[in-house]
């Protein structure tokens, strides 16, 4: 089985692409596939005005769907995604989860 995580960090965009299987005794077993990171900085927009630029709004959409892409070449049927406080703590991010959402046919299947 393949598992894929996305991290989204106030300095980068992290995924996380991994190969799960059982060991003899039965214990699952995790060998990483492949780790991709992208600087989107999402950061410095929240620490400096609170929200997140339409610059990097869409370079999170843009690397959502590479990430996406990804995730159909590795043929991946299990992700979960998560943000951390760059995205949580900026005024518009319910706009740019929106944002993500609208394009959830590229993104999300």
């Amino acid at each position: 089985m393949k598992l894929a995580a996305i991290d989204i960090g106030s300095n980068a965009a992290r995924l996380l692409i991994t190969d799960v299987f059982h060991n003899k005794r039965k214990q699952p077993e995790f060998i990483k596939s492949n780790l991709v990171r992208v600087p989107l900085r999402l950061g410095f927009d929240v620490f400096e005005t609170g929200e997140i630029s339409d610059e990097r709004a869409d370079r999170l959409v843009a690397t959502m769907k590479a990430y996406r892409n990804l995730l159909d070449a590795y043929d991946i049927r299990h992700v979960k995604a998560c943000a951390t406080s760059a995205m949580r703590d900026a005024r518009n991010s319910k706009e740019i989860l929106k944002k993500l959402k609208r394009k959830q046919e590229l993104i999300l299947k």
